[in-house]
């Protein structure tokens, strides 16, 4: 179990041990969606995703070639961002791309869990299989929740832990749906009255709860309305102030699979200076030595004391080396308190 408050920041990188897209093979999975092209005026010679299309001019068909410029220019425009949410946010005036932008995000989402390692499909006989996910940060997370916990206490199991989720997809809720039966033998309804007070924020949206885990058919137009741009959720005040207080309130605040863009940090960046007792870990896979420490340099700007020329060595804790799963297995007794 948690014995001190812990705030988990999630990235995409977190979900690549599940199998899901990093931003970057996202962008190019809805690149290659947008290349609508016909001959004749109506013969489809494009590689992109004719059902998508249909969907959002249906009701628009008078706009059909607006949204046909709309979605060429996401094709080209996207592979030169960072990822779909920077490409949107340049583009936030307009509605077309946005819309078309969005669809296809809830699309690929939904087609990711599909193809994901978490997913299973009852209908087929098949059930949840904690041990095609026994590498995962997620199962490593489940193993440090529980200890302590008994059964009649299981309404208990998130009072120390939050979750700010910088991803679309549903993985967190839906592992966490399906571990909570099969560790107390408890039946679905109960199981998720449980997670429902989970402390748990996705500042740029995610798709409805009401849709299956990677559902083949859906409105993917009508579910956009859920996803956020950065610029649409940086004033949203009562997101950012939920954000703030979680922060505050953490005695640990863990990043897995983090990029620490500067758009993100400026969103989860307090709004007062937080208490020089807070300890900080965090994945940074791959990055540079130098670019960790900026990184550390500019989350220590966040404490009292601090500013973004000084590292906290041992309150600030990021490895370029270890993934997800692998920081949980390096940093055991300290993440749990000891």
């Amino acid at each position: 179990m948690f014995k001190k408050n812990t705030l988990f920041i999630v990235g995409a990188g977190a979900s690549t041990e599940l199998d899901l897209p990093l931003g970057s093979v996202l962008a190019k999975r809805i690149s290659a969606k947008m290349d609508i092209r016909f001959e004749r005026g109506f013969e489809p010679v494009g590689l992109g995703d004719l059902n998508l299309f249909n969907l959002i001019t249906r009701n628009r068909q008078q706009y059909a070639n607006e949204f046909q410029q709309a979605g060429w220019l996401i094709r080209d425009g996207i592979l030169l961002s960072r990822s779909i949410d920077d490409f949107l946010d340049l583009h936030r005036k307009d509605q077309r791309v946005k819309l078309y932008g969005k669809a296809a995000i809830v699309q690929c989402i939904l087609e990711a869990e599909r193809a994901s390692k978490l997913y299973f499909d009852r209908n087929k006989g098949v059930s949840f299989t904690p041990a095609k996910l026994s590498d995962t940060w997620l199962v490593k997370f489940m193993q440090m929740l529980s200890p302590g916990i008994p059964k009649e206490n299981a309404r208990e199991i998130f009072e120390k832990v939050g979750f700010i989720v910088f991803n679309y997809d549903r993985c967190i809720e839906y592992f966490l749906l399906n571990a909570l039966q099969t560790i107390y033998g408890i039946r679905e309804q109960e199981a998720q009255s449980i997670i429902d007070d989970l402390d748990i924020v996705h500042p740029y949206g995610v798709i409805d709860p009401s849709v299956q885990f990677g559902a083949t058919s859906a409105n993917w137009v009508q579910l956009a309305d859920g996803i956020k741009t950065y610029t649409e959720q940086i004033g949203a005040g009562e997101v950012t102030s939920r954000i703030a207080a979680m922060i505050h309130r953490a005695d640990h605040i863990v990043f897995l699979g983090f990029a620490y863009h500067d758009q993100n940090m400026l969103l989860l960046q307090p709004p007062k200076q937080l208490s020089a007792s807070k300890t900080i870990f965090g994945t940074a896979f791959a990055m540079s030595d130098a670019d960790v420490l900026v990184t550390g340099r500019q989350i220590d700007s966040w404490f009292a004391g601090g500013h973004a020329q000084t590292y906290r060595k041992g309150m600030i804790n990021i490895e370029n080396k270890l993934k997800s799963g692998e920081l949980f297995d390096h940093y055991g007794k300290s993440l749990t308190g000891g």
